[in-house]
């Protein structure tokens, strides 16, 4: 899949697909700055049916007004199976 996406966010890093390490982050603030230039790199952000996806982290963001771009979000159906859609 060439598609690179967030696959965590949580106790202040970030984690990508693409990368060993991980973005830290401190403050909401900070993180909304680390989410708009994932966005402008189009990351995908992981979103599924339980706990807090950083889909929803990045709503809860957008909620805020911390962030507002529209953004990708993806989810798997089975192995090699998945959706994009635009979150505005």
């Amino acid at each position: 899949m060439d598609t690179r996406y967030v696959t965590q966010i949580m106790n202040g890093k970030v984690y990508i697909s693409d990368r060993e390490a991980t973005l830290p982050y401190t403050t909401d603030d900070e993180l909304a700055e680390l989410v708009v230039e994932l966005i402008e790199k189009v990351y995908a952000f992981t979103d599924e049916p339980g706990g807090w996806p950083p889909a929803a982290i990045v709503q809860t963001l957008k909620d805020k007004g911390l962030v507002q771009q529209p953004f990708t979000a993806i989810t798997w159906s089975g192995p090699g199976e998945h959706r994009t859609y635009k979150v505005v």
